[in-house]
């Protein structure tokens, strides 16, 4: 018996009596399992970075600090813009585009890691075109933990919400993930 279960048998012992459990499967989202109440040990942390992520915040980096791991920034270009771009214009003009959003994303992970070399963490970088939701619940498969940005495949909104892309990543990646 974990500590969550006989703490709510100890309290509500001679109040719920026969409905303890409906009472602790009625609340057990609410409670920490035992392996939950373990800190997992993180090694590596995904940082994917786009067109809409122009920077990673000094708070963000302070709690990434707080981990002894590499981060590894990914840089995506959508490929569904990439797709339609090509079926609209010409050739020329598509790989203009795509020189465009290179040059941008490079800048962005030299920025990016430089900013967090100087404070100590060891970095990674890659760029690539794929599909932004699903590629990076795929490496996350494979890191310790996700940082997304609210805004990561978001758009230019004004509001201060978090993107719907990152809360599927969220909901569909198995390990911890912070928002910043």
């Amino acid at each position: 018996m974990g500590y969550s279960s006989s703490l709510i048998q100890r309290k509500f012992k001679d109040i719920v009596g026969r409905r303890y459990e409906s009472v602790l499967k009625e609340y057990s989202e609410f409670l920490l399992t035992e392996e939950e109440i373990l800190v997992p040990e993180v090694r590596s942390i995904l940082v994917p970075l786009d067109f809409f992520v122009h920077d990673i915040t000094d708070e963000a980096i302070d709690v990434l600090s707080a981990y002894d791991a590499t981060i590894s920034l990914a840089y995506i270009t959508d490929a569904g813009v990439v797709e339609i771009l090509e079926r609209a214009l010409d050739r020329p003009s598509t790989e203009e585009f795509r020189a465009k959003k290179e040059e941008y994303g490079r800048k962005l992970l030299e920025r990016t890691a430089a900013k967090l070399e100087e404070h100590g963490l060891s970095t990674q970088t890659r760029m690539f075109v794929g599909h932004k939701g699903d590629d990076v619940v795929q490496m996350a498969k494979n890191h310790d933990m996700v940082a997304l940005s609210r805004r990561y495949a978001d758009g230019e909104s004004t509001d201060a919400s978090i993107s719907p892309i990152v809360l599927r990543i969220c909901q569909r990646v198995e390990t911890p993930a912070l928002i910043y």
